[in-house]
């Protein structure tokens, strides 16, 4: 089987499982990739991304620094205990990595080590220059040439909470968090592009406080889009100024991840409460749609051509229509999702449609078996086809 056939998506859970998703219109695998017992909730998958543009290559980030040290002397001890289950400690030596490379080629692991630079959980790992590059909450991004060989190329400051590389320009990081501005770094000259200026005060000429908690590029254009737990979205155009564009405002939502829609300007965006909408930031910047069944936290989103895909705490895997706002698939995974990857070809309608075809075709094939065996009753035996059917069963 082609690896693209394998699983449609891979998802990461905050107890550290990760599990690959086929899809189909009456039943789905998921299946866990890594043995359960070799995990724990200081595994948390926090970020991923894939490797490369073919999507064999599955880069995932997990754990935090103290989680991390604390592991590695239960390691030891465990090594000590119970020297006879080899595949157990070699399987629990590997999660106790923050970095792991996964090939869907070979369905296997085939890389793992320590972020051993700043502090925090990680929150942005990619690929730069067949290198691998990665953020954490400290503000740390970090080049990896190897296992022993890594360079600091940028200090973003603390309380990170979002690093993006650019779809369309790879030498381009964007960053973000908690009382951080949002920033744009060229990776090359390791300087700041841009940076964000805070909108003016409030109306009781109060400081705006700033919390940016996802970032997105869209494609083929200077412009990206940011989301914040304090409930705004605003839309940043580098070439024409630095206050956003756009200031949009959902009262009473903590929004915590977007994606990027097909649209021109549109995002989708969802929120701690298990709000998911459909974001128009051509002026004056609106809302569109509203995706409705979740009783959780939206904690990733991806959004395909026709359909979006998403996850969060209450465990369920959600395929919504983009356009006609209709629940399409919903996929309970047991665990508490955190991250999600979709490959570039998924789509679900045309999934349901080859089921139909077959189904089809299945039935067709069936009404012809019927038809040549009243044939050869009426012509080899010559008399009536009910009559040599009733023998037949």
């Amino acid at each position: 089987m082609s690896y693209t056939n394998d699983f449609d998506l891979f998802v990461g859970g905050i107890c550290g499982v990760f599990k690959g998703v086929k899809l189909g219109k009456s039943a789905f695998i998921a299946k866990n990739i890594q043995k359960l017992q070799s995990i724990s909730k200081d595994h948390e998958i926090t970020s991923m991304s894939w490797g490369d543009d073919e999507e064999k290559e599955i880069l995932i980030g997990c754990g935090s620094k103290q989680h991390r040290r604390l592991g590695f002397i239960f390691f030891v001890f465990f090594t000590i205990l119970i020297v006879n289950y080899i595949n157990n400690i070699i399987y629990l030596f590997i999660y106790l990595y923050s970095i792991k490379i996964y090939d869907t080629d070979c369905a296997a692991f085939t890389n793992s080590f320590v972020c051993n630079t700043g502090a925090g959980k990680i929150n942005g790992i990619s690929r730069y220059e067949n290198n691998l590059l990665t953020s954490v909450v400290s503000g740390h991004v970090t080049l990896w040439k190897s296992k022993e060989e890594n360079e600091i190329l940028i200090e973003a400051g603390s309380n990170i909470e979002r690093m993006r590389h650019s779809i369309d320009n790879k030498n381009l990081i964007a960053t973000g968090g908690k009382e951080n501005t949002l920033k744009i770094y060229n990776l090359e000259n390791k300087k700041i592009v841009f940076e964000e200026k805070n909108v003016k005060n409030d109306w009781l000429e109060m400081r705006v406080p700033q919390w940016t908690s996802d970032i997105g590029f869209f494609p083929q254009t200077s412009m990206l889009a940011t989301c914040s737990r304090y409930g705004y979205i605003r839309l940043y155009d580098p070439s024409a100024q630095r206050r956003p564009v756009i200031n949009l405002e959902i009262k009473d939502q903590a929004l915590t991840t977007l994606a990027i829609a097909p649209q021109e300007r549109q995002i989708i965006v969802g929120s701690g409460k298990g709000i998911m909408n459909l974001i128009d930031l051509r002026k004056p910047g609106k809302v569109l749609n509203t995706y409705k069944d979740f009783v959780g936290g939206i904690t990733a989103i991806h959004c395909t051509k026709n359909e979006v895909v998403s996850v969060g705490l209450d465990r369920y895997l959600r395929i919504h229509d983009l356009v006609t706002k209709k629940l399409q698939q919903k996929t309970f995974l047991t665990s508490k999702l955190k991250c999600l990857l979709v490959r570039r070809n998924f789509n679900f309608n045309e999934i349901k449609a080859e089921e139909d075809d077959n189904d089809k075709d299945g039935n067709d094939s069936g009404d012809d078996s019927l038809d040549e065996m009243m044939d050869e009753s009426i012509d080899d035996i010559g008399h009536d086809p009910i009559d040599d059917l009733e023998k037949v069963y």
